[in-house]
């Protein structure tokens, strides 16, 4: 588990795609891949690198999770949802059968 946060909150958005809070902090813990990525031109919520995390739930659904890092070193997940075809390809050969 990463050490470089203390407390795991979810944002409104990380809901959207019915993805439970136990899920997507399973994918935290046990990802199969992490990588940070650029945040998205735009507005003001856009300014937080995403710390995306890759891996499968308790069901073994492979998911992606992406969250920014708070100011007060909280992780806040803002995104969960079954794993698109755009990150399949980083996604570890033997687990990605």
């Amino acid at each position: 588990m990463d050490s470089i946060w203390d407390a795991l909150r979810f944002a409104r958005s990380a809901s959207r795609h019915r993805i439970s809070k136990r899920d997507i902090t399973h994918v935290i813990v046990n990802y199969s891949v992490r990588f940070e990525q650029a945040p998205p031109p735009g507005g003001p919520a856009s300014r937080s690198t995403r710390i995306v995390y890759l891996g499968e739930d308790l069901h073994g659904r492979r998911l992606e999770v992406m969250a920014v890092l708070g100011t007060d070193r909280e992780l806040i997940v803002i995104h969960a949802m079954p794993l698109r075809r755009k990150y399949l390809a980083l996604y570890p050969e033997e687990d990605a059968g």
